[in-house]
């Protein structure tokens, strides 16, 4: 196949054919026996990020389409602020009332709901039919979903990261995309140079800074070692030399003044705005920005076509896969708990049928994880771009934050947060992670084996 209209059908085409009070320990099965109907007037609550627009308003509609065709059912939405969301998240599932549905990140954020059995299996639903429910996910997103070899939830939009960058500001400076790390290290000079900000940072939320180090750390070691270290219960201890080199090289970028002043004190929001108000030439950040930046978004109408974006750059010498994508899918989950779990899966299969996955992307331009979801004819330039590059990738790869464990994800942040004010060093931070995981490590298999002995107690 060769264009873009190739790539889109390729994508469409790929594969067809922590503890938490009042939740048990342990994963939670789901109920035997199939669907078994719905009881008049069911109300389901959902918990979900998507608490801007348009995101907001497509999810409205799909909900109101969705009780046309199911007047006994009700979806009740309460959309937060992403960060926000997860610390209320845990809140609400040990409380008397958790959500029926509620988002989820990939990785060890799913794992950790998992293996405190607040999360319902929906491996049984996935497969009946002949796996029919199954079969509408493109197999990328299901992978993050899969946990000892149960699906644990429903993958929806994929997010990656990249280099957004103003094409004006470039073209005036006479600068090309960089397609290495020297490279970027060479722009970034010669913006500074020009007086002008190379790259928008708020990290008021302590996440966005720490995507520079875990591409770089792909990029030096491979996504298998990197994951090797990254999960809790994994054969790694971050003994590798390349965790203090690629947060050298992440100071090379403090060193030469990329971001704009005062990180820590700049909300996301902030960022943006330096960026589509011209003072800044490069924003770092995902997919879920595009559509703020486009049509319709918060962005000036003259900056919606003064932009483009490009993956994060090659570092000669590395082990890793320097074309690889940095991201991953998110989705949503069905509490343990919810005493409405039939209604909850009649309401993520409508959310993941085709033609309304298909309304969702032609609304908000995002790439949804449902083959035939996106097509030629609901992808704008924008999106299609996304897709070939998807559809190139030979790998993606997660954010180091959604593989650890939440309390060593923690102590990363923190520390790189406290490294963009000066305090510390790179060979500080990794001790400190290091330290922290073997510590997380312990516990958990504690647990692990306390809760195999209460099983083979329970069965005897």
């Amino acid at each position: 196949m060769h264009g873009r209209r190739g790539v889109i059908i390729l994508l469409v085409m790929v594969g067809l054919g922590f503890c938490l009070e009042g939740c048990g320990r342990g994963p939670s099965r789901a109920r035997p026996g199939g669907l078994r109907g719905i009881s008049a007037e069911t109300t389901l609550s959902l918990w979900t990020i998507w608490n801007a627009e348009p995101r907001r308003s497509a999810l409205a509609e799909l909900i109101s389409d969705f009780e046309g065709e199911h007047p006994e059912i009700h979806v009740l939405v309460n959309s937060l602020e992403p960060d926000a969301y997860k610390t209320v998240i845990r809140v609400g599932l040990g409380s008397a009332s958790p959500p029926d549905i509620f988002f989820v990140w990939d990785g060890e954020w799913l794992r950790n709901f998992v293996r405190a059995g607040a999360v319902l299996d929906l491996t049984p639903y996935m497969d009946a039919d002949d796996m029919r429910w199954r079969r509408c996910f493109l197999p990328q997103g299901l992978r993050y979903f899969t946990y000892r070899r149960r699906v644990w939830g429903v993958p929806y939009l994929l997010q990656c990261t990249f280099f957004l960058y103003n094409k004006n500001i470039f073209a005036q400076q006479g600068l090309q995309v960089p397609k290495t790390w020297p490279e970027l290290l060479e722009v970034v000079r010669r913006l500074r140079q020009a007086g002008i900000v190379p790259i928008a940072l708020g990290n008021q939320q302590r996440w966005p800074a720490h995507h520079f180090p875990g591409v770089l750390w792909q990029r030096l070691m491979g996504e298998a070692r990197c994951e090797a270290n990254y999960d809790p219960l994994g054969p790694g201890q971050y003994a590798e030399r390349e965790w203090v080199r690629g947060l050298d090289m992440f100071s090379e970028l403090l060193r030469l003044g990329a971001f704009n002043e005062a990180p820590n004190a700049t909300t996301r929001e902030s960022a943006r705005a330096l960026f589509y108000s011209g003072r800044a030439a490069m924003f770092y950040t995902g997919t879920w920005d595009f559509a703020r930046l486009g049509s319709g978004g918060e962005a000036p109408p003259e900056f919606w076509d003064a932009w483009d974006f490009f993956n994060f750059p090659a570092v000669p010498g590395g082990k890793g896969n320097q074309e690889a994508l940095a991201g991953a899918p998110d989705g949503y989950v069905i509490c343990a708990r919810s005493p409405n779990v039939e209604a909850a899966v009649e309401f993520l299969k409508y959310l993941t049928r085709p033609n309304v996955a298909a309304k969702f992307v032609a609304r908000c331009q995002e790439l949804v994880q449902v083959r035939g979801a996106v097509t030629d004819s609901n992808a704008g330039p924008r999106l299609r771009k996304y897709a070939e590059m998807v559809a190139a990738a030979p790998q993606i790869c997660p954010w180091p934050d959604t593989l650890m464990e939440r309390s060593v994800a923690d102590e990363l942040l923190n520390r790189i947060q406290a490294f963009l004010d000066g305090q510390g060093t790179p060979e500080d931070i990794m001790a400190a992670v290091r330290a922290r995981q073997a510590e997380v490590k312990t516990r958990l298999q504690a647990e692990l084996a306390a809760g195999a002995t209460a099983e083979e107690t329970t069965q005897e």
